[in-house]
Formats: structure tokens, sequence, C-alpha cells
């Protein structure tokens, strides 16, 4: 789970820092070596957690959740995969 995250976080960094949003990168970055773990909700929400980290927000920040599950299944979409919630 570390190297997951620590992927996650490296890949989102360069992201961010060519300025796409959270879901433009949910939809760029590959699973990589963790192709078999397919949930596009557990990509997208993980990588906007670390876009609230590079920009400083409030850990507590509030979730719009109608946009989240739009994004995950924009993200799902791209990447050809079931939503899996």
């Amino acid at each position: 789970m570390k190297a997951y995250l620590q992927y996650l976080r490296e890949e989102s960094k360069k992201c961010f820092d060519a300025g796409l949003s959270s879901l433009e990168a949910s939809k760029r970055i590959e699973f990589g070596p963790y192709g078999e773990w397919r949930a596009p909700a557990r990509l997208y929400m993980n990588v906007e957690r670390a876009y609230r980290e590079f920009r400083n927000d409030p850990p507590d920040a509030a979730w719009d959740t109608p946009a989240t599950f739009d994004a995950i299944y924009q993200v799902a979409k791209a990447k050809g995969i079931e939503v899996e919630f």
C-alpha cells in the first residue's frame, strides 16, 4: 500500500505541476504495477487527495459528492473499466 501511495503521489505531482486538474490527471495516470487494482473510485479519490495536499487545503475540506461520483464515472469511462462503488 505504501508503494502504491508513493507511486500515485509522484505521478499526481507531475500532473499537478503540469497544470492538469485532478480529473485530467486521473484519466492519464496509468495503474502501472497496480493494474490488478482497477478501481476508478480509488484512483480518482487518491489523486484528488494528493492535489488537496499540494494546494495545502485543509484535511477536512468537504467533498462535492455529486461531482466526485461524476469524476469517478469519467475516469472509468476513459480507462474502459466498470465503475466499482
